[in-house]
């Protein structure tokens, strides 16, 4: 009988590969987001937080969603991103107006002066993701990292 004091033992440790596999991807995203956030601010005044609001406006028909979706799709609180939108909207990149099907609810839209500055980050942002993730990997191994980290659905 095992003692009280003896601790459990690891459920299925990782092999050495899948253990330095999963640290250097934390590493890494860190390193680009933390470097991404840097740049993003130096050169746009423009926290990596708020390019994922205008990033992800710019993908959605009419360039509009509600506020609670934003926040679900950049990975932030409601708090947060009531704060991120009242300073773009501050700055005129965004416009946040009351959901007219649901008066509980917020809807934010991109603007035309958001779309000029969200085009201006894009170029610091894709040098940076180019120069911290695919300097050295060929095509094949740049497809081979979308296979794997953005699978095709079925």
């Amino acid at each position: 009988m095992p003692s009280e004091r003896s601790e459990p033992p690891e459920p299925a440790p990782f092999t050495d590969d899948e253990f330095r596999a999963w640290r250097g991807f934390l590493r890494l995203h860190r390193t680009i987001t933390d470097e991404l956030n840097r740049r993003l601010l130096a050169e746009h005044d423009l926290p990596l937080l708020h390019y994922g609001v205008l990033i992800t406006l710019i993908t959605v028909p009419e360039r509009r969603m509600r506020m609670t979706d934003v926040a679900e799709r950049v990975l932030v609180s409601p708090s947060g991103m009531t704060r991120a939108v009242a300073k773009l909207a501050g700055d005129g990149l965004v416009e946040r107006t009351q959901d007219t099907d649901d008066r509980r609810s917020f809807l934010v839209t991109l603007t035309p002066r958001g779309v000029r500055r969200l085009r201006k980050a894009q170029e610091t942002h894709h040098a940076c993701v180019r120069e911290l993730l695919f300097s050295g990997l060929g095509t094949k191994d740049v497809r081979r990292l979308a296979a794997l980290f953005d699978p095709p659905a079925d």
